[in-house]
């Protein structure tokens, strides 16, 4: 979990620095730098803590929150460009709020936006579970107590007019600046400089704008067209073309207790990351066009790809620096196959037995056993470095193939650093790596003794997360959240062993993002899990459905039978297990298709809409619809049960944003007034009808019983008269 208080300096760790980005060319003064030193620091911290274990489980959750202004009536809906007002606002008002109680709120990428996160991490007891809704139900109503009249906060991954038209308040249009974009206004980024340098840095590395495809949903009326080059109006494609890092843009951090264990985690969360993602689709529209896919991870991938052409694998050239630097990663040439935000490349965990029963931690055992089978780029002098200080193989296969990456942001007071106290410059790196799931070793500098993390990317509003999309209410992400970190306890407790080919993961990943994969698609799984992640082994791996995976088939017991077991062998109580039972019974529910994804019930509300002209666009008058229509479904104030089925989301209400102090005040009797009057009134009235309400309960009941006896008696006469007239 990420932390930073209002007023003061924010941690590094999150590298909201009140420093100066580096220009891209100063960058490129001191790039290698920054590379060689990062690896240097990693070095020192690994040496420093490698030996730590016994860490009690610490977790969180990130949820990013997008604001935007609604007029229902002339069915409009804009991005309300309020994030940072809105922020201080809710910054400001956890100062009063007793400590256990508070949540954290800090910046994210877009001005529309906040990042809402407990205010402390949960701890490894089961009661702790049981927090998560509440948390994200208080998060949810602090922030609606911080909008306007005209304001809304529905949760969901994407925005669907963005990029369309003047889709801002207050108006902004597209110039040339940061993005360069055809669609989208600078005005939109959050005026952090970090932020600005990200958008600059990626399009100067690159050397040119991102350029994001995705495919379109075709309907009765969608014009016919052909693939083609970039134009300014999509409607001559058969995709969908957009061309900056807004359409792109927390996460679930689990601490292990040692450095092994963490290890392990790590790869078997990557193995469950398509899955996760196709649980929770909810993202079919974008730049107000139907898509043909349910989820965002093509368009994140896409939107931060900062690939020189020859990394990418075509035609060097295309703009200043688009044919690399030889101060960059590689020279810039190095052919490198997936963007900074993807899939994993490598496992990482080296506890393999050998066919000779002996311990084997090198790369090549593990490309014999089949796990990793896709070629790694790695920064060949990092690797050896790593090697020759003492990492093994495996470890530093991984941490040199981060390296294969250029820092995006350097800050020109944050270059010369110590390597053996700071680890700016490893994090730097690490931090822009944005894959499924991200291992990281203690901090550093921490006050608490925080261990082992193995963060599984979740919950995105804009920006950073790829394993699970944000769903519409805190009911489905706290049963999405309480699920991963159950499954993370099932994974170390049997010792699982879900591993599989890394292709294979790739093929789920692809499978995952098609549409209605959660019902129609087959994934890659591995069928005997408890055999032993020590054995190394990939085989036995079969295509199954998604309700196969959570409920059993043949020998596979299923995910939640061995959760709810472990649960019960770990001895869980009464209340806290019926919470788990009810989230894990949606769970399952979602992944049988009895109850839609989001992004099939966003689907399904587009085609019936009376505004659809079945040519795949998405009308204001839709979009502003379909998001009024969320936000009160997120918000408890609507009933869905296509989403819901009987499962029940309670409203969640601004008023009851703050605890509230029970003081007797002074001067009691100057409270009393007219009003006062009427509110006791109204209470008596209340109570007085409530006892009413019990009386006319209890003579109804009385009255059906007798009802009951006097029809059962009645049965006995007309049985009786039934057999005299027999005879």
């Amino acid at each position: 979990m990420r932390h930073s208080r209002h007023g003061a300096r924010p941690a590094v760790s999150g590298f909201l620095l009140d420093a100066t980005p580096l220009e891209w060319d100063e960058s490129l003064e001191v790039i290698r730098y920054v590379r060689e030193h990062g690896i240097a620091q990693f070095i020192h911290l690994y040496n420093r803590i490698k030996d730590i274990e016994g860490d009690r489980l610490l977790w969180g959750d990130e949820v990013e929150y997008a604001i935007f202004k609604l007029d229902a009536e002339r069915g409009t809906v804009k991005l309300s460009l309020r994030g940072a007002e809105i922020l201080a606002g809710l910054q400001e008002g956890e100062r009063s709020v007793p400590v256990g109680q508070q949540c954290n709120w800090v910046p994210e990428w877009g001005s529309w936006m906040v990042e809402g996160t407990p205010g402390m991490p949960y701890s490894g007891y089961a009661t702790d579970l049981l927090l998560v809704e509440k948390n994200m139900r208080t998060r949810r109503a602090r922030l609606l107590a911080a909008l306007a009249e005209d304001e809304i906060c529905p949760t969901l991954p994407c925005f669907p007019l963005m990029g369309v038209g003047t889709f801002t308040d207050p108006p902004a249009r597209p110039t040339p600046g940061l993005s360069d974009s055809l669609f989208v206004p600078d005005e939109i980024i959050n005026p952090a400089p970090r932020f600005a340098a990200l958008v600059k840095n990626i399009k100067r590395r690159r050397g040119s704008k991102v350029d994001i495809r995705v495919p379109r949903y075709r309907d009765e009326k969608t014009p016919d067209a052909a693939r083609s080059a970039p134009p300014p109006r999509d409607a001559a494609m058969d995709e969908v073309y957009m061309d900056a890092m807004a359409f792109g843009m927390g996460c679930c951090c689990l601490q292990a207790r040692d450095l092994s264990e963490s290890r392990h985690l790590y790869d078997q969360l990557a193995v469950l990351g398509p899955i996760m993602l196709a649980l929770t689709a909810a993202t079919p529209i974008a730049r107000g066009v139907l898509l043909d896919t349910d989820v965002r991870w093509d368009i994140i991938a896409q939107s931060v790809d900062d690939r020189t052409p020859a990394e990418r694998g075509v035609a060097a050239g295309g703009g200043e620096g688009g044919g690399g630097h030889a101060a960059m990663a590689g020279h810039g040439t190095k052919r490198l196959h997936k963007s900074r935000y993807e899939t994993i490349s490598t496992y990482i965990c080296n506890t393999v037995i050998g066919q000779d029963g002996q311990d084997s931690s090198t790369r090549a055992a593990l490309k014999d056993l089949g796990r990793n089978d896709l070629e790694v780029p790695m920064d060949e002098e990092a690797y050896r470095t790593l090697t020759q200080a003492g990492v093994d193989e495996v470890l530093a296969q991984h941490i040199a193939h981060l390296f294969v990456r250029d820092p995006l942001v350097i800050y020109r007071e944050r270059v010369e650093l110590d390597d053996e106290r700071e680890t700016d410059h490893f994090e730097n790196i690490q931090s822009t790596n944005w894959q499924t799931v991200r291992w990281k070793p203690p901090p550093a500098k921490s006050d608490s003794h925080i261990g082992w993390r193995t963060e599984f990317r979740r919950l995105p509003l804009t920006a950073a997360s790829l394993s699970l999309q944000v769903q519409l209410t805190d009911f489905e992400n706290a049963a999405f959240t309480v699920f991963v970190v159950l499954v993370s306890r099932v994974i170390l407790y049997f010792n699982l062993n879900f591993y599989m080919p890394i292709s294979c993961v790739d093929c789920n990943m692809r499978r995952a993002a098609e549409r209605d994969a959660v019902t129609q698609g087959k994934f890659c799984f591995r069928q005997s899990p408890i055999s032993g992640a020590c054995c190394g082994s990939t085989a036995g791996v079969e295509d199954l459905s998604l309700f196969e995976i959570m409920a059993g088939k043949g020998s596979f017991k299923g995910l939640v039978p061995l959760i709810l077991t472990y649960l019960d062998l770990i001895k869980t109580d009464t209340t806290t297990l019926a919470t788990i039972n009810k989230y894990l019974d949606f769970v399952v529910a979602r992944a049988s298709g009895e109850l839609l994804t989001p992004a099939q019930w966003m689907r399904r509300f587009v085609l019936s809409h009376p505004d659809y002209r079945h040519d795949s666009l998405v009308s204001e008058r839709i979009a502003a619809d379909l998001l009024a229509k969320c936000h009160r479904i997120g918000a408890g104030l609507e009933r869905c049960p296509d989403l819901h089925g009987d499962f029940v989301v309670p409203p969640v209400l601004a008023k009851d944003a703050y605890a509230v102090n029970m003081t007797s005040g002074e001067a009691p009797g100057a409270r009393i007034s007219s009003s006062t009057d009427g509110l006791m009134a109204m209470h008596q009235i209340r109570l007085q009808l409530q006892t009413r309400r019990r009386r006319l309960l209890a003579d109804a009941t009385e009255h059906r019983a007798r009802l009951e006896a006097a029809q059962e008696e009645l049965r006995n006469v007309e049985t009786q008269l039934a057999v005299l007239a027999a005879r």
